[in-house]
């Protein structure tokens, strides 16, 4: 991995906030890493791919949950 995309990486996982539980975090990680240019995919060999939803299992969950890249990620 170049060091760019780790630095990019670290500062999503620093920018998003754990309040509130398990779920509201990953949203706000979700976000962060979305607002900096990265998909998330969930992979095709990962026991979680039984969680996605059968229409959706050809997107990333950015386009699933559409979330917007100009979309402020702490919701300002």
């Amino acid at each position: 991995m170049d060091n760019v995309i780790a630095s990019l990486l670290g500062k999503a996982a620093k920018a998003s906030r754990p309040g509130g539980d398990s779920i509201d975090h990953g949203w706000s990680l979700l976000k962060e890493l979305h607002a900096r240019g990265f998909d998330v995919t969930v992979r095709a060999d990962s026991s979680y791919q039984f969680f996605v939803p059968w229409h959706a299992k050809d997107k990333s969950l950015n386009e699933y949950c559409k979330l917007n890249i100009e979309e402020d990620p702490h919701g300002s």
